[in-house]
């Protein structure tokens, strides 16, 4: 345990750059997911076609593949990022078709019949689907999206990857620096495990206090 704690320095800074890319993942998958979502329950035909290709594409595209693609490829066309923006994008590219799926399935869940009454009252759809359509698709589906966000945090560690200085890459490097990689990686294991909790208990914390308003 000492072991730990002499090293908590390093577990501390990796935590905090997992940390960055989960919200910066999250937010950056949240916004992109609900355009795709959107898209995807639309009536227009070429906007459901746009919607469904990007799911299929990165949902069933391994993230390990995605993020080196990114990270290698993009140079190529003289687009190129630092590593760490890189990661996080990949993660939203890669979460953002889970996170759509998601919604979706909310969207489902409003009565048509208030979609109609919008609509003849004269709502633009922009203006439904804004103040009427997704408050009530994403009410149902917090418990959900939370689920996402912790495979996204999972996720991070692929990022270690393309040698971004997170969580798992840094425990790597103190693993091979003390001879010593059951510790290290215990005390990974740890900080993961405490890190998915807390996002967790936040999870449920905003779906309880929404239930309630309800």
């Amino acid at each position: 345990m000492s072991f730990l704690f002499n090293h908590a320095g390093d577990f501390g800074q990796g935590i905090l750059l997992t940390l960055g890319l989960v919200v910066l993942g999250g937010l950056g998958s949240l916004v992109l997911g609900t355009l795709i979502a959107a898209l995807k329950t639309s009536p227009i035909r070429v906007g459901r076609a746009v919607a469904s290709a990007y799911i299929l594409v990165f949902r069933n595209v391994p993230l390990p593949v995605q993020m080196v693609l990114f990270v290698f490829g993009l140079p190529q066309l003289g687009i190129q990022f630092s590593l760490y923006a890189s990661a996080a994008i990949a993660l939203v590219l890669y979460t953002a078709p889970f996170v759509a799926e998601t919604i979706r399935a909310g969207l489902n869940t409003v009565d048509q019949g208030e979609l109609e009454a919008s609509r003849a009252l004269g709502f633009a759809p922009l203006t439904s689907m804004r103040i009427l359509v997704l408050p009530q698709a994403f009410a149902t589906v917090i418990r959900p999206l939370g689920n996402v966000y912790i495979t996204m945090l999972k996720n991070t560690s692929v990022a270690a990857l393309i040698g971004v200085a997170e969580l798992t890459f840094l425990s790597d490097k103190l693993a091979i620096d003390e001879a010593s990689p059951f510790l290290v990686f215990a005390g990974a294991a740890i900080c993961y495990l405490v890190m998915g909790l807390v996002i967790g208990r936040l999870i449920a914390a905003i779906d309880n206090k929404v239930a309630f308003s309800r």
